[in-house]
């Protein structure tokens, strides 16, 4: 994706906000520092390190929003790794650095916590 990507029919992207100005630019500047840090940390892309990130934090199903069989290839990358504790410190320092993204997956649940508290 890029900053000035359209979507179009169906796609929810269209009117979620996060695919509006400014937060979508927010999102790819962090989407881009995530992949670098998987690419020289695990020789990876930032698909990989994302979903490794759910499996090491013990969610066992991930719903994939696949359009087409090519879009389901990176699940074979993910297997045979982890990540270490400094690799997720980085990953929530990146996340951390744009106020408006969620820190980790967690960070929903910690915040409806508080919420209902």
């Amino acid at each position: 994706m890029r900053p000035d990507s359209k979507f179009d029919g169906d796609d929810l992207r269209r009117t979620d906000p996060k695919f509006q100005q400014p937060r979508f630019a927010q999102y790819l500047a962090a989407v881009a520092r995530l992949d670098k840090l998987a690419e020289q940390r695990f020789r990876k892309h930032v698909i990989h390190l994302a979903i490794r990130l759910m499996l090491d934090q013990g969610i066992t199903t991930a719903l994939w929003g696949a359009r087409h069989p090519g879009q389901l290839q990176p699940v074979g990358e993910v297997n045979g790794w982890e990540l270490d504790a400094s690799a997720k410190a980085e990953i929530d320092r990146i996340l951390k650095e744009r106020s408006a993204i969620p820190s980790a997956p967690n960070s929903w649940r910690r915040r409806r916590a508080a919420a209902a508290a």
